[in-house]
């Protein structure tokens, strides 16, 4: 998820109760900070768009960071704690921040983070390092302003009744409950419709949520030569589920061009990424251009290094 979610999902962990009621110190800080702390693998950006595509979601989000980054996150605040907030006159005045209550709300607050970027399609890899396997919950888009607004609504005159933020907390955990079973209950329902229409040998069916629109989302149907497009539609009186006619071939994955274009970096990045990779060739003046793209951004409203990667063989390197 987006990191203003995450920043007030660990605020809400705070007011619901986990800072004891206001009487452990830095409680919200600890956990809003513990809720992004996973994301300090953002620097990995700097090193370019497709090694980010690569390195992100991995190491800082798998279970050694979930034991080291409490730890991290504690001795910092000690430290602050020590040398900044309860510095000069006003230290005997300010209750100390204690270790082992610190400790406890850190972890929760780093747990949470992988807890919610595994709800949506772009993935996280849960057991890095031992595995790179990534994981998708498939069930709430990556920034949901739904979510912002029960979460905010938690937040907002949160002095007047605790009872009021969680209140709003839970609202939140049901919408996202809710999310989780509508998307394996649609990716059902589009796999019944496939086979109805007459796509044979599904290897996988992807729901994705539209952006503020949860009511709907887009499908993607995995064979093994080719994907298929599809929408998905809660309240639509002519039929829930629709298909796009023409398929997206995977792609010739064997061809000397593409295996050539694969030794680029670039593309072994983007390629650790790809959840539904298909790769397209076309002879130009230059030579043959390989394009590696991702069915989950056929679309083209995505930005950036997510769209796919083009390497062009020149006629000589062939």
């Amino acid at each position: 998820m987006d990191n203003i979610t995450h920043t007030m999902a660990g605020a809400v962990l705070a007011r619901a109760g986990l800072d004891r009621r206001g009487t452990l110190p830095l409680a919200g800080a600890t956990l809003m900070l513990a809720a992004n702390a996973p994301d300090i693998d953002v620097f990995v950006l700097f090193v370019g768009s497709y090694a980010g595509l690569a390195l992100r979601r991995g190491w800082t989000h798998g279970p050694m960071a979930m034991v080291l980054l409490p730890l991290i996150l504690t001795a910092l605040m000690l430290a602050w704690d020590r040398l900044v907030r309860r510095r000069g006159a006003r230290a005997a005045s300010l209750a100390p921040v204690t270790a082992g209550a610190t400790l406890v709300i850190a972890f929760i607050g780093v747990l949470s983070h992988p807890a919610l970027d595994w709800l949506n399609t772009y993935g996280v890899r849960l057991l890095m390092p031992f595995s790179r396997d990534w994981f998708y919950g498939d069930a709430v888009f990556i920034i949901d302003p739904w979510l912002w607004l029960m979460l905010g609504a938690a937040l907002v005159h949160w002095r007047r009744t605790r009872r009021r933020v969680q209140i709003f907390g839970a609202c939140a955990a049901a919408y996202v409950v809710a999310m989780i079973g509508a998307s394996m209950v649609a990716e059902r329902t589009a796999r019944g419709a496939a086979e109805m229409a007459g796509i044979t040998g599904i290897e996988e069916v992807m729901y994705q949520p539209a952006p503020a629109q949860p009511h709907r989302g887009s499908l993607i149907v995995t064979r093994r030569d080719s994907y298929t497009l599809g929408s998905f539609h809660w309240l639509s009186p002519s039929g829930r589920v629709t298909f796009v006619p023409d398929s997206i071939p995977r792609g010739d994955w064997m061809s000397s061009e593409v295996r050539r274009a694969m030794a680029d970096s670039r593309v072994r990045d983007y390629l650790v990424w790809s959840r539904f990779p298909f790769v397209r060739t076309e002879q130009t003046s230059e030579g043959t251009a390989v394009f590696f793209g991702d069915a989950r951004f056929i679309d083209g409203r995505s930005s950036g290094a997510l769209r796919g990667i083009r390497v062009t063989i020149a006629a000589k390197e062939r």
